[in-house]
C-alpha cells in the first residue's frame, strides 16, 4: 500500500516492522469489521484497505465477510473500487485464490495480493 503511494492513516495493533504506523489510531469499522490498515492517496482522492491473514484464517467466515465488505467499497467520486491489499503466506496462495473466489473477487483488478514469508504474519503482525 505504502509502496503504491498511499499514506497509511490507520493501523490496527502493533507490529515489529510497523515503525511509526504503530502510533496511528485503529482503522474505522465498515459494518462489523475493521481492516488491519487503511490509507489514502496524498490528495485524498483514493482510499485503500489492507488485510493480513495467517494460513489458519484465510478461508474462515470472518475473513470471507471482510473480503466481501472491503472489496465492495467504492469511492463516491467516480465510483471507483477502493484498492484492497491482502497479505498471506506465500505457500498459501491457492487458499487465497479460493477465498477470493468465494468472495466474488478472484479476478478483481482492485485486489492486490501480497505473498509474504509466514514469519511476517505471526503473532498479530501486519503488512501494510
Amino acid at each position: 500500500m505504502h509502496a503504491d503511494g498511499y499514506v497509511v492513516a490507520g493501523f490496527d495493533g502493533t507490529a515489529p516492522q510497523g515503525g511509526k504506523w504503530n502510533l496511528l489510531r485503529a482503522p474505522f469499522k465498515l459494518g462489523r469489521h475493521r481492516p488491519d490498515a487503511w490509507g489514502t492517496t496524498p490528495d485524498g482522492t483514493l482510499i485503500a484497505f489492507a488485510e493480513a491473514k495467517t494460513a489458519a484464517d484465510i478461508l474462515n467466515r470472518h475473513t470471507l465477510e471482510q473480503l466481501r465488505i472491503f472489496g465492495a467499497v467504492k469511492m463516491k467520486a467516480g465510483w471507483k473500487p477502493c484498492a484492497l491489499y491482502v497479505a498471506v503466506p506465500r505457500e498459501q496462495a491457492p487458499k487465497l485464490d479460493a477465498a477470493l473466489n468465494a468472495a466474488g473477487l478472484l479476478n478483481a483488478g482492485h485486489v492486490i495480493r501480497m505473498h509474504v514469508p509466514e514469519a511476517l504474519l505471526r503473532d498479530g503482525r501486519h503488512a501494510a
